[in-house]
C-alpha cells in the first residue's frame, strides 16, 4: 500500500529543504540513467539536465504523490514522489536528499494516473 501520510507542511518541509540544496547550498541534481529517464529529455527536446532541475525547483506541495518512503539503500535518507504537468505531460519525480544534492531516481512520463492527495485529484497520464 502506497504511503500518502504526509501532511502539506511535511511536503512542504522537504520541499524547501531541496531548494535550498540546489539554491543557496551548491547542490546538484544526479541523475539515474535509466532508459526511461532518456526518453524523457528526447521527447520534451530538452538537450540540457538543467531543464530537469528547473522542473525540480517548480514542484509544490500539491504535486505530492507518495512518501516518505523508506530508502531502498539503508542509511540514505526517504524517497519522495510527485506527480508534475510539464508541456502537457503528467510526470512521475521520485527523489532523495543526500545533502547538498538532490538524487533523482525517476524523472519520466507517468505510466499510469496518479492520485494527487494534495489537491484530491487524479491527473490522467
Amino acid at each position: 500500500m502506497a504511503n500518502t501520510s504526509a501532511t502539506i507542511k511535511d511536503v512542504n518541509d522537504f520541499l524547501t529543504q531541496m531548494k535550498l540544496c540546489l539554491t543557496m547550498l551548491g547542490g546538484q541534481v544526479l541523475y539515474n540513467t535509466r532508459d526511461k529517464n532518456k526518453q524523457l529529455m528526447a521527447q520534451m527536446d530538452w538537450y540540457k539536465e538543467d531543464q530537469k532541475k528547473e522542473w525540480l525547483l517548480k514542484l509544490e506541495a500539491e504535486d505530492y504523490y507518495e512518501g516518505p518512503d523508506a530508502n531502498e539503500q539503508p542509511g540514505l535518507s526517504s524517497v519522495w514522489k510527485f506527480g508534475k504537468r510539464i508541456e502537457g505531460h503528467l510526470c512521475y519525480i521520485k527523489i532523495f536528499l543526500q545533502k547538498p544534492n538532490v538524487i533523482c531516481i525517476s524523472f519520466h512520463l507517468a505510466e499510469h494516473d496518479m492520485y494527487l492527495p494534495l489537491k484530491n485529484i487524479t491527473e490522467r497520464a
